[in-house]
């Protein structure tokens, strides 16, 4: 299915802007910052989990690959609640496609440290504001986590309300995005 959306005709990304994304469950919460300027981006992100907490930053270059689509390249640092510092390097790949009916938004990362892992496809229906999300994510310090979320766009700002489950830690969250992209 999201195979065929991905042919959908693609409409210009915009390359500028912000992202930030907040997710709240009781010991399973993220938070993710993202801001681009032309071919450069700077993303932080944190996360809460049973045992724990990391928090990572990523610096990347990007390479346009086609309409609405990138790879990026860069050094990545994660910091754990054990205060153990990782430096590595990260890769992403990401696609964001739109038609007159639907959006999709596709990205894959994978970092160095711990073996960092993200896969995330998103579909979106613009008359109603409404999209859904999956995601799997992972390391190689055993954690993995499969989640399916729910967000509907507010008129006229650029934020979504987010509402999901999280099936690995068996949590609901709730939470929001805000994107000038």
């Amino acid at each position: 299915m999201v195979a065929l959306i991905t042919l959908a005709n693609p409409g210009p990304a915009v390359a500028d802007g912000a992202f930030a994304q907040f997710d709240y469950a009781p010991k399973a919460s993220s938070l993710t910052g993202t801001i681009r300027r032309d071919l450069v981006t700077a993303t932080i992100g944190w996360s809460d989990f049973e045992e724990g907490h990391a928090t990572t930053l990523w610096g990347n270059y990007g390479v346009p690959l086609g309409p609405g689509a990138w790879l990026r390249v860069g050094p990545s640092l994660r910091i754990d609640n054990t205060r153990d510092v990782d430096l590595g390097a990260k890769i992403g790949v990401e696609r964001f496609s739109m038609n007159e009916r639907a959006t999709l938004f596709l990205l894959g990362e994978f970092n160095t440290t711990a073996r960092e892992y993200l896969l995330l496809a998103q579909v979106g229906h613009r008359a109603t504001g409404i999209a859904a999300e999956v995601s799997l994510q992972g390391n190689n310090d055993g954690f993995r986590e499969e989640s399916l979320a729910l967000s509907y766009q507010l008129r006229d700002i650029p934020v979504r309300l987010r509402l999901g489950y999280r099936f690995n830690a068996e949590k609901v969250f709730v939470g929001f995005s805000v994107n000038t992209f």
